[in-house]
């Protein structure tokens, strides 16, 4: 069992990654709570984020492909040799 607060409604400052989606957001740090609902198969749980821990879309999507770039130019972290095959 996850030690976070669990919530029957979602507070006005959390939101699940789906919320934050549709609000042109993106989580950066961990789940701070998480919410329970009612399905016709029981009870699940999904993650809740902060609000005031997000970042835009666009901007989650600059840093991730300047990281790619960045991890092309890194070659010597996994040392190649000829001989391997």
């Amino acid at each position: 069992m996850s030690d976070l607060p669990e919530y029957e409604t979602c507070p006005p400052s959390l939101a699940s990654r789906t919320g934050l989606k549709k609000a042109g957001l993106v989580p950066t740090g961990d789940p701070v709570a998480s919410l329970r609902y009612r399905t016709p198969n029981g009870y699940r749980t999904c993650p809740l984020f902060s609000r005031t821990d997000t970042r835009s879309e666009k901007d989650a999507k600059a840093a991730l492909k300047r990281r790619q770039a960045n991890a092309g130019g890194q070659f010597l972290l996994i040392p190649f040799t000829p001989e391997q095959t």
